[in-house]
């Protein structure tokens, strides 16, 4: 087992416990958002995938909203970490 088989395993790591993270504080922020009646910037509405850009980009912070951005917040992070740790493991199959 070479350092990059390592690397695979903690970007998996990264990965499988990040995403469901997100996935996870996504779908209470946007029940959040809906239950206060909070505006949705236009394209997320659904909550999809557009809906998740906007969280990873913070801008839920425009709402003022203490718990929408803790939900919110934490939403961000995972989606970022699940990310790298998705894109780092692609490059690390690529290299091997």
């Amino acid at each position: 087992m070479g350092a990059g088989s390592l690397l695979i395993f903690l970007f998996l790591g990264l990965a499988g416990s990040a995403a469901p993270a997100h996935f996870g504080f996504r779908v209470l922020a946007f029940r959040h958002q809906l239950d206060r009646k909070i505006p949705f910037a236009p394209g997320t509405e659904d909550g999809g995938w557009g809906y998740s850009w906007w969280l990873m980009r913070w801008r839920h912070r425009a709402a003022h909203d203490s718990n929408l951005n803790f939900f919110a917040g934490i939403t961000a992070g995972s989606g970022w970490l699940a990310l790298i740790g998705a894109v780092g493991l692609v490059i690390q199959i690529a290299m091997q």
